[in-house]
């Protein structure tokens, strides 16, 4: 909420007239943001709303495609008792005692398209693209005061949907509320929600054709 009051205000303010009402297009962006990620259909058993951390670089190839590359971390916690102990085999399980903790990241990347409205004053842009992600289960246990730890590692193939709003601040800064869905097609067909709010940093202007 307080992301969409923060984008809402940025586009109220150039829309007055009293910030950019038109920023020439750039040929590159560079993007780097946070925000929430919610996990989706089976792979939210048991686990909360995580955080996120996204890179995102993006190319002009026409007046409103882009090439564009994301990459992303997130990490989620798992409810006392509801992790995924067949992920481990009984002798790690063992070694961690009966008590265990876990934690779940993904992190990967992905490659595709970008569909961007010109900015007068706020663009407003739709990503798709494919890739990879992996996903990282790690399982903590305490024993005899030592903490132990053992891991379980998933990479596979990626799709990622999205849009998003692009409110330019001056005429190389801008900000970002980008909202997606990305799919790992995995044994467990783990798919996630990114929401963030980043921070936009656009190079070389286009010259006029």
């Amino acid at each position: 909420m307080i992301a969409i009051a923060l984008l809402a205000a940025a586009i109220s303010f150039t829309a007055t007239g009293k910030g950019f009402a038109q920023v020439p297009e750039k040929r590159m962006s560079i993007s780097l943001g946070g925000g929430r990620s919610i996990p989706l259909g089976g792979f939210a058993d048991g686990r909360t709303r995580g955080s996120l951390f996204l890179l995102g670089v993006t190319v002009r190839v026409s007046e409103s495609v882009h090439l564009a590359f994301n990459g992303y971390d997130n990490l989620f916690s798992v409810k006392r008792g509801q992790h995924d102990r067949d992920r481990l085999n009984g002798e790690a399980l063992q070694r961690l005692g009966p008590h265990v903790d876990a934690n779940t990241s993904l992190e990967g990347a992905n490659f595709g398209l970008m569909y961007k409205t010109a900015t007068s004053p706020a663009s407003v842009h739709g990503v798709g693209g494919i890739g990879y992600s992996r996903v990282i289960d790690r399982f903590f246990g305490t024993v005899h005061g030592t903490r132990l730890t053992a891991f379980s590692t998933e990479t596979s193939f990626s799709i990622l949907l999205g849009g998003g709003v692009h409110v330019p601040m001056t005429s190389t800064v801008g900000l970002a509320l980008d909202v997606r869905y990305i799919r790992a097609f995995n044994d467990r067909n783990v798919q996630w929600m990114p929401v963030a709010l980043s921070v936009v940093f656009n190079f070389w202007t286009v010259e006029p054709g």
